[in-house]
């Protein structure tokens, strides 16, 4: 196994405001040794830590990524949405967060997402430079996508690096996919995995980990599955 049984998902986002750094930090106070963060694109290049391809949900501020550079989101409150005490946090750019994390000692799932505006190439050849300038411990990073493109392009550019491939549900043609990018990992809705399912991922001989877990007996059914590790919104509940 990878990662650890406990991935944070988004840095303990039912405890702190999602893909922040007061998520990451109370990610490493509880002792959790992974987080799972988004890599999002903006209109000028700009990769950052954001899940959604618009401003609306988590922020005060309205618009689309696609259409706003890093200086017009730099000084944007991303924290008062879940609680005033969190008013000061920012989004951070990849490169900020990784040098965070590796200060932080935390294995790193880094997802990367991509959004109909943007090329596959477009977010693979600055976050392959962000990480090659910032990060060390190659083994304690996986990057995963739901976008197949995106990881092959990695895989091309950085063959040794750990890649794991996303889906809801497991397809028909995984195996050649996993293939296709040497993949060590496969990601899966957990409401959607069945025993067959983990039985086949862990005889071919791959790390499985299950999203987004946020109940023990759901967690005590999956790891008796066979599933390696769980991305959780609130480690507390496992403890």
């Amino acid at each position: 196994m990878i990662a650890s049984r406990l991935i944070a998902h988004r840095g303990c986002a039912k405890l702190a405001p999602e893909n922040t750094l007061a998520a990451m930090k109370l990610t490493k106070t509880l002792g959790v040794d992974w987080v799972e963060i988004d890599a999002n694109l903006m209109g000028d290049g700009s990769v950052v830590i954001f899940h959604d391809d618009t401003l609306d949900r988590l922020t005060n501020r309205s618009g689309d990524l696609k259409n706003l550079v890093y200086s017009d989101v730099a000084e944007v409150n991303i924290g008062s949405h879940f609680s005033e005490t969190f008013k000061d946090e920012r989004i951070l750019t990849l490169e900020a967060m990784l040098d965070v994390l590796a200060k932080l000692d935390l294995g790193l799932n880094l997802e990367i997402k991509r959004y109909e505006h943007f090329s596959a190439a477009d977010i693979v050849n600055p976050t392959i430079s962000a990480i090659e300038q910032c990060w060390k411990d190659y083994d304690r990073l996986i990057i995963s996508s739901f976008d197949h493109e995106i990881l092959k392009l990695i895989y091309q550019a950085k063959p040794d690096w750990q890649l794991g491939q996303l889906w809801e549900a497991l397809p028909d043609d995984w195996q050649s996919a996993v293939d296709a990018i040497n993949a060590v990992s496969v990601h899966l809705d957990n409401t959607l995995i069945t025993l067959p399912v983990a039985r086949a991922v862990k005889q071919a001989g791959l790390d499985l980990y299950v999203y987004t877990v946020n109940d023990l007996n759901d967690a005590d059914r999956l790891f008796d599955m066979g599933v390696d590790g769980i991305f959780t919104d609130d480690p507390t509940i496992f403890r």
